[in-house]
C-alpha cells in the first residue's frame, strides 16, 4: 500500500476526479485539502464542491472553478497540519 498511486483528470478546469484519495481533509469553497498516500493535495479555485465520494476505493470528484493544484509533502514523522502546509 506505501507505493499506491494517484491519478487527476481535469475536464475544463471545472471538473477533477481524484484517484488515491485517503481522506478528505477539509472541503470550502475556495478550497479543498485531501490527503494521499505521501502528500497532500490543494486544490485552490472558487465555487469548489465535492460531488461524490468513495473513501474506501479511493476516488473523489470535484466541480467548480478550478484555478490551483499543490502538493504538499506529508512526512511520516509529522502529523499533517495547516502550520506546515503555509510555510
Amino acid at each position: 500500500m506505501e507505493n499506491e498511486k494517484s491519478d487527476l483528470t481535469l475536464l475544463n478546469r471545472s471538473q477533477l476526479n481524484v484517484t488515491g484519495v485517503k481522506k478528505i481533509k477539509s472541503s470550502e469553497p475556495e478550497q479543498i485539502i485531501l490527503i494521499l498516500n505521501d502528500s497532500a493535495l490543494v486544490i485552490g479555485g472558487a465555487n469548489l464542491c465535492v460531488v461524490s465520494a468513495s473513501i474506501q476505493a479511493g476516488d473523489v470528484a470535484i466541480s467548480g472553478s478550478i484555478k490551483s493544484l499543490r502538493y504538499t509533502r506529508v512526512s511520516d514523522k509529522r502529523k499533517f497540519s495547516f502550520k506546515n502546509m503555509f510555510r
